[in-house]
């Protein structure tokens, strides 16, 4: 497959996943949750830097062994999370496969994995990253960088691409060097979960997670697991995690009857209150709300310029988070989750100012000539429909709570309910108007697929509104390609990114909805964030009973 249609092909399962219908279960009191323990940053040095301090597992005689029973909403068809985008894959891949580095749930900052530390050279054209010593898979087969480096070539994952030499130094020593500097691929293969190189499209393959697979029944419901004595650390503190995985029109029975069968439950979304004897985690989903707004529709013309700014103030979006959720998430003015390690200062929240967005609407000469009540330009009624995924409970009401306020301006506005294979086609070929869509936010800022002018091919590409601000290209570039990825550094780029971006609002950013895991009292290290799955540190979990 070229290597084009590769990275789009990844993007398409991206937004299939973010797609999906949201579990429709109804407040839920936002709990803090303490931050994981904090790693060193990693070092430009030339030598082996000294390990950072990421937990590892112990197993302390007074804390190890139990047995939990986790409640996972969804099903996956393989477990094997090259070849599978399930959700409910990702939520519990920690448990089987370890990656070289680990995102931080709260701030999405890099953490040492399987590899103990890291560092980029002077001039940051290359980056090596240190093993942790006996490393194994699951079966006991050592796990050495010559190993992991047959695992990253052979999931052919499109961030290979921007280096020109990946390979073993020693057996604890692997090195990447780029074709161009590019810190966002960095991420990407460092956060890639490893698998041995010739089980690669196994259904269901080895690791080197805290555990392994005992049982998968033969129906798919449930996956019986079990400490994996080689893995990072000495293994899990838990002897045993059975995963139960839920359909969604089951949750709602569940939480009322049957909760007390399982040591946590989720994700849930939407606000409903914990079951008796379990504390809401909460945080926000890695994923935000839009309605995009094409400025050069495939098969229709340009609004005119004033549309744009007038339907960002026609939303009462105080009013829109109580209706649409109940409360349950947090309005957006740009294009990164609060927390992020990049996200700084958000721009400001657009202004709800209907009488503003109405003379912008004039001063664009629409007029209602007819006196039907509907905007008319050149003679003919200004009609948005705005494309939606129909078998999205969350978008449909989202779709029909914008048109309202478009249509209490005289606009034609109109959701339209398609299947989810179409709204991605619509999306990209840029055969639309407006379409509410919503895209899952990765640990890295970068950015450049969705906004860069050279991303905007005519009639295709992730460019779906078809936006160009030269100003934003030079911003997203320069923060990829930062020598030695230094954070302050990009982050000061994709701050001022951030304010063009909601400034311009080439999509009206509305929303991130909260997510939620019910956790059990005698489940005990659980700390779930908006970066990482559920499941990241469950090799540290523990049970009081």
């Amino acid at each position: 497959m070229p290597n084009r249609q590769l990275a789009i092909f990844i993007a398409i399962l991206l937004l299939l996943a973010a797609c999906q219908p949201a579990s429709a279960t109804p407040a839920v009191t936002p709990e803090a949750t303490a931050p994981p323990t904090a790693a060193a940053s990693p070092t430009a040095a030339n030598s082996r830097p000294t390990p950072s301090a990421m937990p590892t597992p112990s197993r302390p005689a007074e804390s190890a062994g139990g047995d939990v029973v986790l409640g996972v909403v969804g099903q996956p068809d393989s477990l094997n999370p090259i070849t599978e985008n399930d959700p409910a894959l990702r939520q519990i891949a920690p448990l089987l496969f370890d990656s070289l580095l680990h995102a931080d749930p709260l701030s999405a900052e890099l953490r040492p994995g399987l590899a103990e530390s890291w560092q980029y050279a002077a001039d940051g054209r290359q980056v090596t990253f240190f093993l942790s010593p006996n490393l194994s898979w699951s079966d006991g087969t050592p796990l050495t960088a010559a190993a992991v480096v047959a695992s990253l070539q052979a999931s052919q994952h499109p961030a290979l691409l921007k280096f020109s030499r990946i390979e073993a130094l020693d057996e604890r020593t692997l090195q990447l060097e780029f074709l161009q500097i590019d810190c966002a691929a960095v991420t990407s293969l460092a956060l890639l979960p490893l698998l041995p190189a010739d089980q690669i499209l196994e259904p269901q393959p080895p690791g080197s997670g805290p555990f392994v697979v005992e049982q998968w029944s033969a129906d798919g419901r449930t996956l019986a697991l079990r400490r994996n004595p080689n893995s990072r650390g000495g293994g899990a503190l838990l002897n045993s995690l059975t995963v139960r995985f839920i359909q969604p029109d089951e949750l709602p029975i569940i939480l009322s009857e049957g909760a007390g069968q399982f040591d946590a439950i989720g994700p849930i979304a939407g606000p409903v209150s914990p079951p008796a004897g379990f504390s809401a985690q909460t945080y926000l989903a890695p994923e935000m709300l839009y309605v995009a707004i094409n400025y050069a529709p495939k098969n229709e013309p340009p609004l005119p310029p004033e549309v744009r700014p007038a339907l960002v103030q026609a939303i009462d979006r105080e009013a829109l988070l109580a209706e649409l959720l109940a409360g349950d998430g947090q309005l957006l003015a740009g294009t990164l989750l609060p927390g992020h390690w990049a996200a700084g200062v958000e721009p400001d929240m657009p202004a709800y100012n209907p009488d503003e967005a109405a003379a912008l609407l004039r001063r664009a000469g629409l007029r209602d000539t007819n006196g039907d009540g509907w905007l008319e330009r050149d003679g003919e009624r200004l009609e948005l429909p705005i494309r939606l995924n129909g078998k999205n409970p969350l978008h449909q009401q989202f779709g029909w709570l914008v048109s309202s306020y478009y249509r209490d301006l005289g606009l034609f506005a109109r959701a339209e309910s398609v299947p989810p294979d179409s709204v991605i086609d619509d999306l990209f070929t840029h055969d639309f108007q407006l379409a509410v869509f919503n895209w899952p936010l990765l640990p890295d800022p970068d950015q450049r697929m969705f906004w860069l002018s050279a991303a905007n091919t005519e009639g295709e590409g992730l460019n779906f509104t078809s936006y160009s601000n030269p100003q934003v290209d030079s911003l997203l570039e320069r923060a990829v390609a930062v020598p030695g990825c230094q954070l302050a550094e990009r982050a000061e780029l994709y701050g001022q990114a951030q304010q063009l971006l909601g400034q311009e609002r080439p999509v009206d950013f509305v929303l991130a909805p909260n997510e939620h895991w019910f956790v059990g009292s005698r489940l005990q290290g659980v700390l779930p964030g908006s970066f990482a799955p559920f499941t990241w540190n469950a090799g540290a979990w523990r049970v009081t009973d």
